[in-house]
């Protein structure tokens, strides 16, 4: 997906520049601009939830520590940056 994709894709393009705004630049100066951290801890909520609900539905054996560990694994920096890789 280009850019030009992504910006008829997404309607609100406040949130657009709000999501790929990070906080050091946000606050520079006197600026004071909308960032991307709290839409960062929405998404990473919304991910755990879902990775937690497709590992609960498929692993009926798994104890509540392999449940963890599995999803650990799987929302973890490494896994998620080679995930965007082959995007």
């Amino acid at each position: 997906m280009n850019g030009s994709n992504l910006e008829q894709w997404i309607k609100d393009q406040n949130l657009l520049k709000q999501a790929l705004t990070h906080s050091s630049y946000a606050n520079e100066g006197f600026r004071k601009e909308a960032h991307n951290e709290r839409l960062e801890f929405l998404g990473d909520s919304v991910l755990q939830l879902v990775v937690t609900e497709w590992l609960y539905d498929h692993n009926s054996q798994w104890t509540e520590g392999q449940l963890s560990q599995g999803r650990a694994a799987i929302v973890c920096e490494a896994t998620l940056a080679e995930a965007a890789l082959n995007l």
